[in-house]
């Protein structure tokens, strides 16, 4: 039974997501498993080649699709949050694209938006996850960098791999850990919690 003090389309918005994450997301991490990288020089042995040109196309599409997750995550947020913004308080949706998740020096901020405070770890997830869905949807670009200083772990692959030549493919050469897609939906559930759902749904541990 929904609770009669929930605000259906939060509610609606945080079910999405966590569905989304279990049938989709979850499963597809669990079955595209990404293995060291290669390290090493040129070979004369075709069979060698030919393992690591597997393994690296297979790592390079377990990559590719952490990125797609965090794309759709904010995406499918980002959607959401429209809409919700759209019947609640139309005036409002206009801070979206200035991404005011916290209030800073008096301006107005989407973390003020429910009856309750979208605070820490929430509000610092959902920057993150804003900022990653930017860098992916752009490529290479300003998001990219300003992510790439913001959040450099995600290219502490690259400080050992100088051969990567990571700055002309910041997006390319960006990795995704699963917890940290695992965050990003905990973050976008709590934030639907906050401002009319229920309760957020239990993910991972």
């Amino acid at each position: 039974m929904i609770p009669s003090n929930s605000d259906p389309a939060a509610l609606t918005a945080q079910a999405d997501i966590y569905r989304f994450y279990l049938t989709v997301i979850q499963p597809a991490l669990a079955e595209f498993v990404p293995t060291d990288d290669i390290v090493g020089g040129e070979t004369a042995d075709i069979d060698v080649f030919l393992e690591r040109a597997e393994i690296t196309t297979h790592n390079a599409l377990c990559y590719e699709m952490r990125r797609a997750f965090a794309l759709i995550i904010g995406a499918l947020f980002e959607r959401q949050l429209r809409s919700w913004l759209s019947g609640k308080m139309p005036a409002e949706t206009k801070t979206i694209e200035a991404a005011k998740w916290r209030a800073r020096s008096g301006q107005p901020s989407l973390a003020k938006m429910g009856e309750k405070e979208v605070g820490e770890p929430v509000g610092t997830d959902i920057e993150s996850l804003w900022s990653v869905a930017n860098a992916v949807r752009h490529g290479n670009g300003d998001a990219a960098t300003k992510l790439s200083h913001k959040a450099p772990q995600f290219w502490d692959h690259v400080r050992t791999r100088p051969e990567l030549r990571w700055q002309s493919d910041l997006v390319g050469n960006m990795r995704i850990p699963d917890a940290q897609l695992e965050r990003y939906v905990r973050a976008v559930l709590e934030f639907w919690h906050l401002v009319g759902a229920s309760s957020p749904p239990c993910v991972g541990n």
